[in-house]
């Protein structure tokens, strides 16, 4: 048999099977690799809903959020005073993002519609580094991004910072 015998009864079989009432042609399956080692990706459900990870669990970890069918990796924000993951945090009814090297690190940061704040720098007047808006059980404040080591505050007037008065 030559190889015109066989395309032709290729060709044949190809449009015999797309003939077919039945015959359903999808798009090929796309898999995705794991960045951190190369195996493949799998589509689970979790109790935040769909997600991606690697299928070579638990020695590797790697995860990404699902959008569209698509693997897309979280955008990651960094605490503004050690360089550690932020991650959300939610208390009572306050939404915040706080520092992943807690307790060694007591930073936390204000949640702006999902992602961290990302405030304007005033300065602590007491140590030199600067105040992040913080909120308490009796609203918002400023407090330093150094807090415990320093503990100085100013009041908050619809979000900015009130300066005290020097004294004479």
């Amino acid at each position: 048999m030559t190889d015109s015998d066989r395309n032709i009864r290729h060709s044949n079989w190809e449009q015999e099977f797309l003939e077919q009432d039945d015959a359903r042609i999808t798009a090929a399956k796309v898999r995705y690799r794991c960045p951190k080692c190369q195996s493949l990706l799998l589509l689970k459900k979790g109790a935040k809903g769909d997600f991606w990870g690697c299928e070579s669990y638990p020695s590797c970890d790697y995860t990404a959020n699902d959008e569209g069918g698509k693997p897309v990796r979280a955008k990651r924000y960094l605490c503004p005073s050690c360089q550690s993951p932020l991650r959300k945090k939610t208390f009572k009814d306050n939404v915040f993002w706080g520092c992943s090297r807690y307790p060694e690190c007591k930073v936390t940061v204000e949640d702006d519609n999902g992602v961290p704040s990302s405030t304007k720098k005033y300065p602590c007047r007491s140590c030199g580094h600067y105040l992040v808006r913080k909120k308490s059980k009796n609203g918002y404040f400023w407090g330093c991004i150094t807090y415990p080591v320093c503990t100085n505050t100013l009041n908050d007037d619809n979000g900015m910072p009130v300066p005290k008065k020097r004294r004479g």
